[in-house]
């Protein structure tokens, strides 16, 4: 059992046994709980700004936003690596594609107590404080999206032993990161609220969660509200 504060370290360990199909199970086991771990916590972060209840919330929502995402991508990602010629069975796509979102949750953890102090320094999440919060809208996005993006470099470590073509290789990479991008993004938007909003009250899950994106979000309504102050 890889335990959560050796799992950066130990990668070389797992990509060997990944790459020759060894204790594919127990991995992926191992994987799952580092991510819920590390998740867990910086979802509390997330959540904080708005309470406990919110935290809580968040604490249990951000591994599941990361787990669903992990297993929804995991058909795709063995989908284009058959397709390019790479040789990798299901059961060892699955353990890198849950390796990458494992690494990129540790990381998240790493850096609530940084995020800690930006939800603490903020101002009561009133209608007055909407720039407060698209400010940590923002942050969080960047922090979630840099660690996971962080995350995947152990898929890059483990695909370059393949003995492919560079190019294919590369494509292979890109295609499995946009995946969790796209996928991630849209699981994280039904999952909302996180962070919570200044003028609705808290809850589990919206009741308009199947109604626009995260992107059209981030275009139409918190990125134009930062660029408009002075």
């Amino acid at each position: 059992m890889i335990r959560l504060p050796r799992l950066l370290q130990e990668q070389e360990e797992l990509l060997a046994d990944a790459l020759a199909g060894r204790r594919l199970r127990r991995h992926w086991a191992s994987l799952c709980l580092a991510m819920a771990a590390g998740a867990a916590v910086y979802g509390a972060v997330l959540g904080f700004w708005h309470g406990p209840r919110l935290a809580a919330y968040a604490a249990v929502k951000l591994p599941a936003v990361l787990l669903l995402t992990s297993a929804l991508t995991v058909v795709f990602s063995w989908t284009v690596a058959r397709l390019s010629g790479l040789a990798l069975r299901f059961g060892q796509v699955a353990v890198l594609t849950f390796l990458a979102l494992a690494v990129g949750s540790v990381l998240l953890a790493s850096l609530a107590p940084v995020a800690a102090l930006f939800t603490l320094c903020a101002p009561a999440p009133t209608p007055a404080a909407r720039t407060a919060h698209n400010l940590l809208y923002v942050l969080h996005t960047a922090l979630v999206g840099g660690c996971g993006l962080a995350g995947t470099v152990a898929l890059w470590r483990a695909m370059v032993r393949l003995g492919a073509p560079r190019g294919t290789v590369r494509a292979v990479y890109v295609l499995w990161v946009a995946a969790f991008a796209l996928v991630g993004g849209e699981v994280a938007w039904i999952f909302r609220p996180f962070i919570g909003s200044v003028f609705e009250p808290v809850v589990f899950l919206r009741h308009d969660a199947l109604q626009g994106n995260v992107y059209e979000l981030l275009v139409t309504d918190i990125l134009p509200h930062l660029l408009s102050l002075d």
